[in-house]
């Protein structure tokens, strides 16, 4: 048996604070919601009547066309209860949808592929998430490519497109890797649609689709290979210099992130700890500084005032207002920084690209070669896979953390 009721749905507030009001479908066994295009905050809705209260603008108008809603939808499942068993619930979906919005509803600018990734790319910026900002632009700008800049409703990207874009992306010579970043910002863009009520999530198009992905080249290097690279004498001050003690403290701090080594300022130094937010993820980190590591900050750290916003390393300037631009220098600085270290590989007579990337992905490796749990380091470091690591990482204390890292790094 159909049912349907008014479902106000509190699970996930809106930007606004106010939460969705929908039309909750049940049919064999199976749960869909019917968006209302009607949002309200919790001290607006009256739950036991399932109305707005009457101080809400226009309550008189809104409580009317809530209840001719349900009406409208009880009436849909009268008309076919003889045939119910017949109809799906998807079906059944799409069928109350139109009688209550009609077949060619309105579609709005947000419905569009284009326009609602272009809203998504401003919120991050808003948010000066400008690495994720960037990932969306050139995603965006792959798929512009394929459309030849005809936008297109969200509703119409189902697995047939994801196999067209797929098979365009190979005869043009990309890597399977790279078109699986693209689709994967494009699944997190489908997500956030569905979340909105911009498009049923009955339109997913990935229920069925898979994105294909490749191992990658090894990015970890051995001990030995390690050794040779702290060890390597380079004269004082030279930009070559500075980036071995940038590469030789990212590796004792854990395989810190080069952008977290960029921002770090005189207050993320408190005694003989480190405690600083990674910019990735917003994560707190709190480890203590290697006999190494302290000796590299003592280098950059005298005459600078202890607790201030200072950044330790001369790695950029001066913060400025547009976050943007910020973004391109820091890029700037970290494109210099992985040549200094493909020199320095060089130098070392290493085989091996060494790049930013490296310290991370080394630190893992050793840790696994040493016998520290899996539970700690995880068993690889893909993108992933980097996220369970991480939760494991919380799960345990301090003291136990910078135990194992003195064991890496000695």
């Amino acid at each position: 048996m159909a049912t349907i009721k008014l479902f106000y749905d509190t699970r996930k507030p809106k930007k606004d604070g106010t939460y969705p009001l929908r039309l909750k479908l049940f049919h064999q066994k199976k749960a869909r919601y019917i968006f209302l295009n009607l949002c309200f905050k919790p001290n607006e809705w009256i739950k036991e009547d399932n109305q707005v209260k009457s101080s809400f603008p226009n309550s008189t108008r809104v409580n009317v066309t809530i209840r001719k809603h349900l009406s409208d939808a009880s009436l849909v499942l009268l008309e076919n209860e003889n045939i119910l068993d017949d109809i799906d619930v998807d079906e059944l979906q799409r069928m109350i949808t139109i009688r209550l919005f009609g077949e060619n509803k309105t579609i709005q600018k947000k419905e569009y592929f284009f326009v609602f990734t272009e809203s998504i790319i401003k919120d991050l910026i808003r948010a000066k998430r400008i690495g994720s900002a960037t990932s969306y632009k050139t995603t965006l700008n792959s798929f512009r490519a394929f459309l030849n800049e005809k936008d297109i409703l969200l509703m119409k990207i189902d697995h047939k497109f994801l196999t067209d874009y797929e098979t365009h992306c190979l005869n043009k010579g990309m890597k399977i890797n790279a078109i699986g970043v693209y689709l994967r910002t494009l699944r997190a863009i489908i997500n956030r649609a569905i979340d909105e009520d911009i498009l049923l999530h009955t339109k997913y198009p990935f229920r069925k689709f898979s994105i294909k992905s490749e191992k990658t080249e090894k990015r970890a290097i051995t001990r030995e290979q390690l050794k040779k690279v702290l060890d390597l004498k380079l004269k004082k001050g030279t930009s070559h210099w500075h980036a071995k003690n940038y590469f030789t403290f990212m590796f004792n701090m854990r395989g810190m992130n080069f952008i977290d080594v960029a921002y770090l300022t005189m207050k993320n130094i408190q005694g003989d700890r480190l405690v600083y937010k990674r910019i990735k993820t917003g994560k707190i980190y709190n480890i203590k500084l290697t006999t190494k590591a302290q000796e590299i900050i003592k280098h950059y750290t005298n005459g600078k005032k202890t607790n201030s916003n200072e950044y330790v390393f001369p790695i950029m300037p001066k913060p400025i207002d547009n976050i943007e631009k910020e973004r391109e220098r820091y890029i700037d600085k970290r494109q210099y920084f992985n040549q200094y270290l493909k020199d320095i590989a060089e130098k070392c007579e290493i085989d091996v690209n060494l790049t930013s990337y490296v310290t991370r992905h080394t630190w893992a490796s050793l840790a696994k070669f040493a016998g520290i749990s899996h539970a700690i380091i995880g068993e690889s470091l893909g993108h992933s896979d980097l996220k369970t690591t991480e939760t494991y990482l919380a799960n345990f204390g301090n003291d136990t953390l910078d135990d194992a890292n003195e064991i890496i790094v000695s």
